[in-house]
């Protein structure tokens, strides 16, 4: 094994209980998030049949890895992707767009506010 992992099997853990538990809630949530992001880009490449759908999912992939990982600059990102796509399906005007467009400003906002995913992003931006 190398001198970092076996470093890091040797730490101590420096959460409490409650910290733990919280910072596992926002994984919880931060993955969810990701999933249904990963998930409509995914369903969306298949449908369009398109090379760039190809290409956006991988951009989206790559996104959502580095948000995963506790990048900030990617949280921020992912957070104005989530805000512009809800705002254009909210500006469609038909009851089934307005509904689907909540579910993005939800995610924006769980990721900005939520205090447990703000705990995970602490905790994974450490590592």
């Amino acid at each position: 094994m190398t001198d970092s992992l076996m470093e890091s099997l040797n730490d101590t853990p420096t959460e409490t209980p409650a910290q733990a538990a919280a910072i596992r809630a926002g994984w919880t949530i931060t993955t969810v998030i990701l999933g249904v992001v990963l998930l409509t880009s995914l369903i969306g490449m298949l449908l369009g049949g398109s090379g760039a759908g190809q290409i956006r999912f991988l951009l989206e992939a790559a996104l959502c890895w580095n948000v995963y990982r506790g990048r900030g600059w990617a949280r921020a990102l992912l957070v104005l992707m989530l805000l512009g796509t809800g705002a254009l399906l909210l500006s469609a005007g038909n009851p089934f767009s307005t509904v689907l467009g909540v579910v993005p400003l939800l995610g924006a906002a769980a990721l900005c506010f939520v205090p447990q995913v703000n705990a995970y992003f602490r905790y994974a931006s450490k590592m």
